[in-house]
């Protein structure tokens, strides 16, 4: 995502439509043609203008000038939104573990984390992870249900790892350096098995 947005950056410096541009880009909004898109449901250019505070022929001049500039049009033709459940994901009985990494560091700390969670045969409901030379770089993973605790003392061993972020719908008691532990007893799942979900 950042390097997508360092690139619209240097097509985008001198122009004024820029933030827009970073706006759609932000908002997973693509465009087609003269129309625009989040992921197959067309977006009123009325109501995306209002909620960006420009008017209509703004947004219009901004879809031209993204129809004429070749690597704008391919990057924005192609963006799409992901659902991300990470808000939701408590309520639903799931763990949240977000692993904040140094700059540097990601490629390691992902290969480790990944051979811990093979392990200690974890199951994995969803992953993402941002690795970036601007921002922050993390892994967040959504476990099915509470994971062996034993984990979290050896991925505290992992060097390039500065914070360990754990959401849980139960109470934990972990000892780990780098864990901050976030509570949340509000689950409204059914009682459905692991087998009965994978």
């Amino acid at each position: 995502m950042i390097f997508m947005l360092l690139v619209l950056n240097e097509y985008l410096k001198e122009y004024p439509v820029k933030k827009i541009v970073q706006a759609l880009y932000n908002n997973g909004i693509s465009v087609k043609g003269d129309k625009l898109f989040l992921n197959n449901v067309e977006v009123s250019i009325s109501s995306l203008a209002n909620a960006l505070n420009v008017n209509r022929r703004t947004l219009y001049e901004t879809i031209k000038f993204i129809n004429k500039n070749d690597v704008v049009r391919t990057i924005m033709e192609n963006i799409s939104v992901i659902p991300d459940i990470s808000k939701i994901s408590l309520l639903m009985g799931y763990e949240i573990v977000t692993i904040y990494i140094n700059i540097g560091s990601f490629p390691k700390v992902l290969w480790e984390v990944m051979c811990l969670i093979k392990k200690y045969s974890s199951y994995i409901k969803e992953m993402y992870s941002m690795n970036s030379d601007l921002e922050s770089n993390f892994i967040r993973i959504i476990f099915y249900s509470e994971i062996d605790k034993n984990i979290f003392r050896e991925i505290d061993e992992i060097p390039g790892i500065n914070r360990i972020v754990i959401n849980s719908p139960v109470k934990l008691n972990i000892i780990c350096n780098k864990c901050e532990i976030k509570i949340c007893p509000h689950k409204i799942s059914s009682e459905l098995s692991k087998t009965d979900i994978l």
